[in-house]
């Protein structure tokens, strides 16, 4: 799907409805060396980052999650 949108005096840009109604309010913004992308984001951010990185962190806790990341460093 493809949509057209204009930023208004103020930069700002309108999401239209069915997407928001799809994907919801909020979304990072990440820019890349062609183009701007709109990802939408999740209300659970673990839940997000799950999706992100697919199955690397089934039957993990979020602390056991933590505890490797700080033992990788």
């Amino acid at each position: 799907m493809s949509k057209r949108a204009e930023a208004d005096d103020r930069g700002r840009i309108v999401i239209p409805q069915d997407i928001r109604e799809k994907h919801g309010d909020r979304y990072r913004v990440v820019e890349l060396d062609d183009r701007v992308e709109l990802i939408p984001l999740k209300a659970d951010p673990i839940e997000g980052l799950r999706d992100a990185v697919g199955d690397a962190f089934d039957g993990k806790s979020i602390d056991e999650i933590k505890r490797e990341a700080l033992e990788a460093e």
